[in-house]
């Protein structure tokens, strides 16, 4: 794998990883603590790292990379 091509897959693996424990999270009851206003800005958060897990899958995909 070429550089850059590592450093992508690498992206993609730590973005994937934390978005599923911030899923993780949401789906949990301990989400129902936090403000309401905090909660609103956790979900914009999941919703941006899963436009960047899309991102970074097409990516790889376009250079012939495992997903």
């Amino acid at each position: 794998m070429k550089p850059h091509e590592l450093r992508l897959a690498q992206q993609h693996t730590r973005n994937r990883c934390y978005l599923q424990n911030l899923d993780g999270f949401i789906n949990s009851p301990r989400f129902m603590s936090v403000p309401p206003k905090d909660q609103q800005l956790i979900l914009q958060q999941a919703e941006a790292m899963a436009n960047l897990d899309r991102v970074l899958t097409a990516r790889m995909k376009s250079l012939n990379l495992p997903v």
